[in-house]
């Protein structure tokens, strides 16, 4: 019996070969790759999306990519942790901006110059980008501590400080220009 190709052959292996040769490479390499994405992802779907996305790369990238040893596999790793950790900052970010709409600060039940003010608030909150928005809604109008705000938006607290000290420099800017 032969001894198996090395990966590196057969992402080396061209015309009707190639496809062949590259599915053996998924074969080889597919249980480990997913098994990563989901230790990052915490999902079966988005852990099989990444896994695919990593595979497709290395086929559309298979004639430049230069492999340590003959194993596609530490490529791979690195490939599906930076897709896996791309794809939790958009969750998290669309998250935020999700809850960022549903706790827009709302003041109704008001009376009508109670109105002017909360009106004007509105804007100046609508103004933030909608993670500081949301960072000086949980901080300022709740009163949430920099480390559960941080914990709610996955982010550090030195973060939340920024964002927090960002955010009230712009509604305060903001509110002094409307006066």
């Amino acid at each position: 019996m032969p001894d198996p190709l090395s990966d590196a052959e057969l992402l080396a292996a061209t015309g009707r070969r190639a496809q062949a040769a590259f599915g053996e490479v998924v074969r080889r390499h597919g249980g480990p790759v997913y098994a990563v994405a989901y230790r990052w992802l915490e999902s079966g779907a988005d852990a099989e999306e990444v896994a695919q996305d990593a595979f497709l790369l290395l086929w559309r990238k298979r004639g430049r990519i230069h492999l340590i040893g003959e194993s596609a596999l530490p490529w791979l790793i690195v490939t599906v942790k930076h897709l896996a950790a791309n794809r939790r900052r958009a969750r998290l970010r669309r998250a935020a901006h999700e809850t960022a709409a549903a706790h827009e600060p709302r003041f109704t039940d008001v009376d009508e110059d109670r109105g002017e003010v909360a009106d004007l608030l509105r804007r100046a909150f609508a103004a933030l980008p909608p993670l500081d928005a949301e960072v000086a809604r949980l901080c300022l109008v709740e009163d949430v501590t920099y480390a559960a705000a941080a914990e709610r938006l996955g982010l550090t607290e030195g973060a939340v400080r920024n964002r927090l000290s960002r955010a009230r420099a712009r509604l305060r800017r903001d509110l002094e220009e409307e006066r």
